[in-house]
């Protein structure tokens, strides 16, 4: 394992943790490196600006950062738009956006948002528009302003959000040499897009699962006063 791969691993060992300490032995044994190497990473880390508290006599714990503080309406207005975006999309709000398309007509529309998804040359919003009653991806400098109405998304079919993800293929830089074309580039280009796909359907499968299991879980604990022995099939 090289300096960098275990300066990550040892970063995911104490996040993992949470709020409990971790001792040199422990990291030391997981990681495969001597106690001395583990002492200095950490010292490495620490130095570097990463928040790493010892705990006397019990080891060393990463606190985890406090979460953002929540937006009111008048906040997402005068905020950031990004910023109004993030909440929306953590606290599955409508969005109001004011949204210039590409050639130049201006419309006021009410998004369920979804996602933020980060492409090679810009940033776009995920997410159903009541407007058009289907899913939609906004990029975020054509969004001239964004408010938070006090409305809650609906659950959509995933499959719908991500056919919206065609992911543009990078740009070549300025003066660097064009990229392949033809079917070969066409390929690479295509299974480049499709990579970035299954990545972001995974991660929305597991958010959904998990807010999924959590509200039949709630559900269950509130009518019977106590958590169920089985599950459903659901």
């Amino acid at each position: 394992m090289d300096r960098i791969d275990r300066l990550l691993a040892l970063v995911a060992e104490l996040r993992a943790a949470r709020s409990e300490p971790l001792d040199p032995p422990v990291l030391a044994a997981r990681l495969g490196v001597s106690e001395r190497t583990v002492r200095r990473d950490l010292e490495l880390l620490t130095h570097g600006g990463l928040p790493v508290r010892a705990r006397k006599g019990r080891g060393y714990v990463l606190p985890e950062p406090p979460g953002p503080a929540p937006l009111s309406e008048v906040e997402s207005l005068m905020g950031p738009v990004r910023e109004t975006l993030a909440e929306a999309v953590r606290t599955r709000r409508v969005v109001r956006l004011a949204y210039t398309d590409q050639a130049g007509a201006r419309s006021f529309r009410d998004v369920e948002a979804h996602g933020l998804v980060i492409a090679p040359y810009g940033e776009y919003l995920v997410g159903w528009c009541r407007m058009r009653d289907g899913p939609r991806m906004f990029r975020l400098d054509r969004i001239g302003a964004a408010f938070l109405a006090g409305r809650s998304g609906q659950v959509r079919d995933l499959d719908e959000l991500l056919a919206v993800l065609r992911v543009p293929v990078p740009r070549p830089r300025a003066g660097a040499g064009a990229g392949p074309r033809g079917p070969a580039g066409a390929a690479r280009a295509r299974a480049w897009t499709l990579d970035r796909l299954e990545f972001v359907r995974s991660r929305l499968r597991g958010v959904r699962s998990r807010c999924s299991r959590g509200a039949a879980h709630c559900s269950r604990r509130c009518s019977t006063g106590s958590w169920p022995m089985t599950r459903g099939s659901g």
